[in-house]
């Protein structure tokens, strides 16, 4: 059995349990091979005398590769069969604490080798090979660097395992236990890599998409920013069978300048060929056919941007890898964002949605919880259920086709017979929906309840409600909240609840509010009727209501308390009355 196909039965005759507890999942050797171009690890340089470390090697895919570049290096360069293999053996080093994994990957070289060599099988077999089962995060690196031992990495390759604290202990690693936050496995290999690369060395990482916008990388994120150059960020779906999306990062060890850009590519994975297709933002297109986030041209909608300057991801609060933020200069998002971040704490005329509600969840059930009745039975108590993702659309009322016993209802009951918005947890984009019928919900589910004591009708209430549900279901905050927050999971992304409730929201009153309150309502009738024939005036009443919110949010910006707008004469013009 050839050394990858003895790999790929290896990983693929583990449980699904333990090769998850391991975190078994080879880098593709497609991938690994745009990671070495990416690199400059090309054997059209001299690469005999660039040290290369996996320090979580596996079977072996990252060394196989640099093996069959450094030969071809060192036939480019005239050495002899024994320099080469001399070159082999000093530069090609792998950690890893599985001892099955350590012998794949010293087979897998040692094949290699022997479509390169003349030299005889038994001394190939006894050259002595840099394959070590140990677990590089305990190994005296600090030692090695003051003798000067082994430490100088030209080249840090790694797709090391991702195990998350919260599953696996890690509090006999060091450098766990000072860590912020949860410190998940592979938040040590990259800090690994920040210490033991040599100056104007290279990185190439595969990590689980969490490094680029959640809190507990933040520390190490600031330091990836801050020390190195960052050539190339590549977030991937579909790259392994594990439910997690995949980053590539490419960096140097080199201080950046304060011009440079950084290449990203954002698409599914395709194998086998390896090749990357480019998706839009989320599912849908997020970024609109019409000027009104504030670009100048229109049409700029729809340019590929792959660029970003990496001051501007340094300058983020915990130093997000946002990349697609590049794609929102000079629109409304993006003077949206630098408000909020410039006036926290100051008077302004946009405040955060918690100014007007609660965020709560609903029962701590999951959709499927055999508490749960698909029917009303006749004796009890029962309460219908809504569920996240299944029985929510937005401008629709919520129907329940579940039922729950009163006595497996934790929460208060006020909580969910007040007239209420119910938005979506576990989704990338921003989904709401009004319920005024007093249904139970899940924890999938954030509850929206008002909070104002001056709404005293249930009219002022009602409108208040309509126009929150407006807002959390438009364009503007779609693509807000996607392109912060949510952008940066492929699996299972979530908007967390203090996004939500920081989600900015004009405090200002006038003509475009009503025409907001009152195509929301037409809406939300038109939608739940579901009849064919209003869909083309949907799409019309959706854009003018995107018009109306995108109008009051720049005079919210702008400062203007009474707006005069083109947008008001074109509602004047209509004849349209606000009751």
């Amino acid at each position: 059995m050839a050394a990858h196909d003895l790999v790929n039965w290896y990983e693929s005759s583990l449980a699904p349990t333990e090769r998850k507890t391991r975190g078994h999942f080879s880098t593709p050797p497609r991938l690994v091979e745009q990671i070495l171009d990416a690199c400059g690890f090309s054997p059209e340089r001299n690469l005999t005398q660039l040290r290369v470390l996996d320090p979580a090697c596996g079977g072996g895919n990252f060394l196989t590769a640099v093996l069959h570049r450094l030969v071809l290096s060192a036939e480019a360069n005239g050495l002899s069969q024994r320099q080469m293999l001399s070159r082999v053996q000093q530069n090609i080093w792998g950690f890893d604490p599985d001892p099955v994994a350590c012998f794949m990957a010293e087979m897998h070289l040692r094949e290699a080798l022997a479509a390169y060599t003349l030299q005889s099988p038994q001394y190939r077999s006894s050259l002595p090979l840099h394959i070590h089962q140990a677990d590089a995060l305990t190994f005296p690196w600090g030692q090695a660097l003051a003798e000067k031992r082994h430490a100088d990495i030209d080249l840090f390759l790694a797709n090391p395992p991702y195990l998350a604290a919260k599953n696996t202990d890690l509090s006999a690693y060091r450098q766990a236990r000072g860590h912020q936050g949860q410190s998940d496995s592979y938040l040590l290999f990259l800090d690994l890599a920040l210490r033991l690369v040599r100056p104007g060395g290279w990185i190439g990482l595969v990590l689980p998409d969490p490094v680029l916008a959640r809190t507990n990388a933040a520390s190490e994120r600031q330091v990836l920013l801050r020390e190195t150059t960052i050539h190339q960020l590549w977030h991937l779906s579909g790259v392994f069978s594990a439910f997690v999306g995949a980053v590539v990062i490419v960096a140097q060890k080199r201080l950046p300048k304060r011009s440079h850009q950084v290449t990203w590519t954002r698409g599914h994975w395709h194998l086998p060929s390896g090749t990357v297709v480019p998706i839009s933002i989320g599912s849908e297109s997020l970024i609109p056919h019409t000027p009104i986030l504030g670009r100048e041209k229109p049409e700029q909608a729809h340019e590929h941007t792959s660029m970003i300057r990496q001051e501007v991801l340094a300058r983020q609060p915990e130093a997000e890898l946002r990349y697609l933020w590049g794609r929102m200069q000079g629109t409304l998002i993006e003077r949206l964002y630098l408000h909020s971040q410039g006036h926290a704490g100051k008077k302004s005329l946009l405040a955060p949605l918690s100014h007007w509600v609660t965020v709560r969840r609903g029962e701590e059930l999951s959709k499927d919880h055999a508490l749960l009745s698909p029917w009303r039975p006749n004796e009890g108590e029962w309460y219908p259920v809504l569920r996240g993702g299944v029985d929510i659309h937005p401008y629709r009322f919520p129907q329940a086709i579940r039922w729950m016993q009163r006595e497996h209802i934790h929460k208060p009951l006020a909580r969910y017979h007040a007239p209420k918005i119910l938005v979506i947890k576990s989704t990338g984009q921003l989904q709401a929906s009004l319920d005024l019928e007093g249904h139970i919900v899940l924890q999938t589910l954030y509850i929206l309840n008002l909070t104002r004591e001056d709404l005293c009708t249930f009219q002022e209430q009602e409108d208040e409600l309509f126009f929150l549900l407006a807002l959390l279901n438009s364009r503007l905050l779609r693509v807000y909240t996607y392109v912060l927050h949510t952008a940066y999971k492929w699996v299972q992304p979530q908007i967390e609840q203090h996004v939500l409730a920081h989600l900015p929201v004009p405090t200002l009153a006038g003509p475009e509010r009503r025409f907001i309150i009152q195509r929301a309502r037409e809406l939300q009738s038109a939608c739940s009727a579901k009849p064919p024939v209003v869909e083309l005036k949907e799409k019309e009443m959706y854009e003018e209501l995107e018009q109306a919110i995108c109008a009051l949010y720049e005079s919210a910006l702008q400062g203007r308390r009474a707006s005069s707008s083109p947008l008001d004469r074109r509602i004047a013009d209509k004849g349209v009355t606000y009751g």
